[in-house]
Formats: structure tokens, sequence, C-alpha cells
């Protein structure tokens, strides 16, 4: 390992002739117009995504369901994504980044709302899965055509903002779907929180896109899964993401109900704590974006140092916090701590999924990589972690989750720096125009 640290310098691959990568592809107005949207719809991806979090304990109460059970709410949602990845990008291809974006976000609304009309769990599960079906072509669509809309200089930064939506949408479903389930149900908290994003969906429909031209083919054959799966730190980067949300969703996803059981903090406070805690990434994220653009525009390799660091610390925080600390207020500053030490790093592995493949690969990149975070992390994380919380209790259970995904997800990113140069020069030459 120690010889890979410093080897010589390698060209980062040049886009020939690239607009995006001098200016803004489509004019700096267009650009950042169709780029909000997708940052608000992000934003309500997620709190669709998250909300049921929040509903938790009125949910359970009404089903009398186990933790187990309450984190395959969790599961199916993204086993969903998983089972729909390759169609979408097949959706992509055929229609463009925007019209796909736009027409899941409006499928994955109607279906978060028609959970609200479910009878039974079984009932509420299909419809979560349904969110997860419609939110599978949501998010490589719009990496792509951020990768490609804005200049190489501000890609990372553009990413980290784009991020920055999960947290906000997470924060936004567990507080409003705390507030609203607390006073007027949980059935009417998902049928509210729908709508906001079905509304930003249908205005995203007529966004401008981009269409991509070969100028010199890359080493690999583009057309096939064979040319990312031939990429060694492609691959690294997409198990580093996949092994670290296994800490983040459980974390997310029960923290609510581990400050109300533990602590006994009312539901809605609890949301509170949880959606001020989320907030903490609206800065970490694109701070780490920016401080990464900054600090390896000329050393690449540098980012892929910065990130395990940053979760080395997160994670040793996080189990001061569930391990030794006991007074409420202490607990919840570590976390705060730790959250955004661990978020600073989070883009790192984003990035690389978009800078090691040509710019017609990133949807596919993107798609990779969000079936390895789901079937890695965010499908099985809920679920496991509410088994261990039924066996031995809540916080042991949070903190098996950090300690086991860290390592994971550190080692795979150590590994893709011996790769990382190599393959970051194997991408072909592009141009890119409006479409």
């Amino acid at each position: 390992m120690s010889a890979q640290l410093n080897p010589a310098p390698v060209a980062e691959p040049v886009v020939a002739a690239a607009p995006a990568e001098e200016g803004y592809l489509l004019g700096k107005g267009a650009t950042l117009r169709v780029f909000t949207l997708l940052c608000l719809l992000m934003v309500f991806d997620f709190a669709d995504r998250m909300i049921i979090a929040s509903l938790l304990p009125s949910i359970r109460a009404e089903w009398l369901i186990t933790d187990a059970q309450a984190g395959l709410l969790s599961s199916v949602l993204f086993i969903g994504m998983v089972l729909f990845a390759f169609p979408a990008v097949a959706l992509t291809n055929r229609l463009g980044r925007i019209k796909t974006a736009s027409l899941m976000g409006i499928f994955w609304s109607i279906t978060s709302a028609a959970g609200a009309l479910a009878g039974n769990i079984t009932q509420l599960a299909a419809t979560r899965a349904a969110v997860g079906i419609g939110e599978a072509g949501y998010a490589p669509a719009s990496y792509a055509w951020i990768s490609a809309a804005f200049p190489k200089r501000r890609r990372q930064l553009a990413l980290g903002l784009f991020s920055s939506g999960q947290v906000i949408g997470m924060a936004l479903g567990v507080a409003l779907g705390g507030y609203i389930g607390s006073r007027f149900g949980w059935r009417h908290a998902l049928g509210l929180m729908a709508l906001p994003g079905l509304l930003v969906a249908v205005l995203l429909y007529r966004g401008r896109d981009y269409k991509s031209i070969a100028v010199a083919a890359p080493t690999q054959d583009r057309r096939h899964l064979k040319v990312i799966f031939s990429t060694p730190s492609l691959v690294l980067a997409f198990l580093s993401q996949g092994f670290a949300t296994l800490q983040q969703v459980p974390i997310f996803y029960f923290l609510p109900t581990f400050f109300n059981r533990v602590h006994g903090i009312p539901m809605h406070t609890a949301s509170y704590m949880t959606s001020g805690l989320l907030f903490l990434a609206i800065i970490a994220v694109p701070l780490g974006g920016w401080i990464m653009d900054r600090w390896s525009g000329h050393a690449p390799l540098r980012k892929l140092s910065f990130a395990p660091a940053l979760a080395v610390m997160g994670t040793a925080i996080y189990a001061i916090a569930f391990g030794l600390v006991q007074d409420a207020n202490l607990q919840y500053g570590l976390i705060l701590v730790a959250f955004f030490t661990y978020g600073l790093g989070g883009v790192a592995t984003l990035g690389m999924t978009q800078d090691l493949v040509a710019p017609d690969l990133r949807p596919l990149s993107a798609t990779c990589s969000i079936i390895a975070i789901h079937l890695l992390g965010s499908a099985p994380g809920p679920f496991i972690a509410g088994l261990l919380s039924d066996r031995y209790g809540l916080a042991n259970a949070l903190l098996a989750t950090v300690f086991i995904s860290t390592a994971l997800s550190v080692s795979a990113l150590l590994l893709a720096r011996r790769y990382y140069l190599a393959d970051l020069a194997k991408v072909g030459k592009y141009k890119l125009e409006p479409a």
C-alpha cells in the first residue's frame, strides 16, 4: 500500500473542445434554473423517503409492529429502487435526463400519498416499495445532467449542493412529518407531504437537456456494463458508498425513536432534534465538496485521504455518544459533531462515480452507485438495526452498525487509491453540446 501513496503524477483527462468543461453548457441562467428545480425535487424526494421515521410510534401503536417490521418499511423502499434501477437507465436513454427526473418525481409523489390509504402494514409496505420504484430513476439522471451542465471547476461544489438536498429533505420530512402526525395523524402527514414534490416535478418537465458526441473513442467499450466493472477504483467507490450507508440510514431512521424511547423525549421534539442534526449537512456536504475542489485540483488522490480520515474521526465520536454517554444533551451534541465530521467527506465517492466514466456513461455509473448503496446499506441497514434492537437494545444496535460500516467503507476507499489515477487516465475525450 505504501508504495502507492505518491505515484508519479498522471494528468487528469481533458474533455476536448467541451463547453461543459470551460463554462456552463446551457448558459449560466438556464443551468441554474434547472439546477434549482432538481435540488428542490431532491429535497422532496428525501422528505417523502424519510417521513416514515417520524411516524413510527404512531404506526407501531396502531398496528403493534416490532422494530424489525418498522425497519422493513424503510428496507422495501430501497428494494424497489434496486429492482427498477436498470429499467430507469433505459428510460433515461430514451426520454433524456430531465424528462425522466420529472416523470419519476410525479410517480413517487402519487404513490407516497397513497400510503395514507393503507389498511395494514402489508399495504403500507407496498406503497413504500412503489415510492422506491419512482425514486430509482431520478438521482442518476440528475447526477449526469449536473456533471455535464456545470464547468469542471464547479462540479464537486454543484454535486455537493445537490446532495445537500438529501439532508434538507430528511430534516423536512422528519420535522414536518412529526408535527403533522402529532396533530392530525400519520395518514394526513403522508398525504400532505407528497404535494410539493408533485408540483416541482411538473415544473421540471420542460427543463433543458443536453446530448453528448464522442470526439475520441475511449479505451473501453462504452456500451456495456463491463466498462464500469473493469474500472477497479470505480467499483471500490461503489462499495465504499454502500458500506457507509449501512450506518447512515439506520441512524437517521431510528434516531427519533431512540430519543423518544431512551430519554423519554416527546416524539415531535425528538423529530425536531433529528431535523436539527440533518440540517448540519446543508453546510457540511457542500463545504466538503468545496474543500476537495480546492485541495485536490492538481492532486486528485488527496480526496481519497481526506474522506477516510473524516470517516474514522466521525465514527470515533459516534462510538463515544452511543457507547459511553448517558446524558441526553451531551449525547445529542456529540452526535451533531460526528454527523458534521462524517458529512464533510461524503461527496468524495460521489465525484468518483462521475469522474471515472465518459459523460454518456454517467447515468449508468450513478445507477450502479445507487444499487450498491441500497443493496449494501439502505435496504439491509434498517432491518438489521431493528433485529439487533429487538434483542440488544437500540443504542447497541446503532453502535454496532457504526463500527462495521466504517471499517468496510474506509477499507474500500483506501484500496481505491491504488487504481484511481490509472483509471482516471483511461477516460476518453468527449464533446458536449446543448440538446
